[in-house]
């Protein structure tokens, strides 16, 4: 044992100190890669050649020597090895205790060691998803911390994102995942133009620098799995009632590039069924988030995707158009007409029921351009029900509507209810509070402290648009288009998308 214990804990060098790293700054980045380069191989061969780890009982024990945080790559090692052990072995039940080493691991490992270990925790990480080993909500919120602690920013999209969706969806626990996906993503696995990192360790990479499919920290990601992780991450925020984030994440979907996107001869069938599917549900979440049609499509949509939803989506418009003209009995016979079935069919049944009830609830909303205040009669007379296809019957039934409104924060209001006067609803303003001197000191501190953090992001992008033709093509015509005065900026840009996606070189085909 001794003999394992001396290798497993051989990095960091005790001469390092608390800190874990070189003691001069100038050779920090060499000494630091190559000790733990040299300790990751040493590690991989004491696992593979050493049997006497092969007893339970043993690994056990060592990683009871083990500092997860200090000595990330030795206790991830012996993870590995006993969750081997334990899958070969005949029993079903898992070691609470085991369960324990993997939560207190994925929590406080050293996200600069695992850089060199990219391939064990992501087998980890899916052991973790799909080994049935924690509960879905506890496999979430481990699956989260994990990929926060790779990258703080959030900025990098890997295949473990499209397994945390998809976990978080199927199994309704979306709340732990928000940390994740909510995060704008900017980088992708495989994008070009990246330069190779000397020195993985850097703590000045951007997050694109290290996780990458070379360094195991990420697997290869389709164009497919990049628009299902953007349709999941929609779901995600319907479930919640997130209308407006719920917006943008379809918008990444249904403005996707794809390869035959840019010419007016372009058939209807350039786009995925994905890309409809998103498309039908922006329409409908538009009218939920805005109570309105969706002015345009994304500007970057292409030609050949906006057929193919002006075809796919008419009875979506239809009814978008009917919820527009303000009228309770035309939007619910166009749904009659066109029937409820429809909807089930394209899984948007209970988004348009949600588009029904909220007809009057934008109606209520849109009152406070006109009133200040109103009573709750002449509510009930000015606003209708799509769902009855007309006014609601009883004050009692506007009341209870406008209290749902307001628990929800749909409306800024209040109901006042005078001795002496009909019960009315007061629409108040959006609040002029004024900040205290330490808020807006803390304010400007957090502000400048996300603008440190997009440094790495922005120089990481500078560098791999100056690489990339596409780019430079779009920058001289863009100047070109300057120097001639056209206008349309879009389309124009389009035209230079040609064979390949900026973000990474895959396009939507299927």
């Amino acid at each position: 044992m001794d003999q394992c214990a001396s290798v497993l804990l051989a990095f960091p060098p005790a001469t390092w100190g608390e800190a874990a790293t070189p003691s001069s700054d100038d050779d920090d980045e060499i000494s630091y890669h190559q000790a733990v380069r040299q300790h990751a191989q040493n590690v991989d061969k004491l696992i593979k050649d050493g049997g006497v780890l092969l007893t339970p009982g043993f690994a056990q024990q060592l990683l009871a020597v083990v500092h997860p945080g200090r000595h990330s790559i030795s206790y991830l090692a012996l993870l590995q090895a006993v969750l081997l052990l334990d899958s070969s072995s005949s029993s079903s039940s898992r070691d609470d205790g085991l369960l324990a080493n993997i939560t207190v691991f994925l929590m406080t490992f050293d996200a600069r060691q695992i850089r060199y270990a990219g391939a064990s925790l992501s087998s980890l990480l899916d052991a973790v998803a799909n080994g049935g080993i924690f509960p879905a909500s506890v496999a979430v919120d481990l699956i989260t911390t994990c990929l926060s602690r790779l990258d703080p920013t959030g900025s990098m999209l890997t295949s473990h994102h499209l397994t945390l969706a998809t976990l978080a969806y199927e199994t309704d626990n979306i709340e732990p995942a928000l940390p994740v996906l909510e995060r704008t993503v900017v980088f992708y696995p495989g994008i070009k133009g990246q330069p190779e990192p000397s020195y993985p360790c850097s703590l000045s990479l951007p997050p694109s620098a290290y996780i990458t499919i070379e360094s195991g920290l990420t697997g290869r990601l389709t164009s497919t799995m990049v628009l299902q992780y953007d349709f999941l991450c929609g779901l995600c925020f319907i479930q919640r009632r997130s209308w407006r984030q719920a917006l943008d994440a379809l918008e990444r979907v249904m403005s996707y590039p794809t390869k035959d996107n840019n010419s007016a001869a372009t058939t209807t069938t350039t786009c995925s069924k994905i890309m409809t599917e998103a498309h039908n549900k922006w329409v409908l979440v538009s009218l939920l988030a805005t109570g309105r049609t969706p002015p345009a499509f994304p500007p970057t949509t292409g030609y050949g995707p906006r057929k193919t939803y002006a075809m796919l989506g008419k009875v979506y418009y239809t009814v978008a158009q009917a919820f527009e003209q303000g009228s309770a009995e035309v939007l619910k016979n166009e749904v009659l007409q066109i029937g409820q079935r429809v909807f089930d069919e394209e899984q948007n049944g209970g988004l348009l029921k949600l588009v029904m009830s909220h007809f009057q609830r934008w109606q209520i909303l849109n009152l406070r351009e006109i009133y200040t205040k109103i009573s709750l009669e002449q509510l009930r007379t000015e606003t209708e029900s799509a769902e009855k296809g007309g006014p609601l019957d009883t004050v009692e039934e506007v009341e209870a509507l406008v209290r749902e409104m307001i628990e929800d924060g749909m409306l800024n209001a209040v109901i006042e209810k005078p001795a002496d006067k009909p019960a009315h609803l007061v629409y108040l303003g959006a609040g002029d509070e004024t900040m205290t001197e330490e808020e807006f000191r803390q304010e400007m501190m957090e502000t400048a402290r996300r603008m440190k953090e997009l440094e790495p992001l922005v120089k990481a992008t500078n560098e791999r648009l100056a690489s990339n033709k596409d780019y430079l093509k779009a920058v001289i015509r863009e100047q070109k288009r300057e120097k001639m005065g056209v206008q349309d900026m879009s389309v124009d840009f389009e035209a230079q998308i040609e064979d390949e996606d900026l973000m990474g070189g895959i396009m939507a085909s299927d």
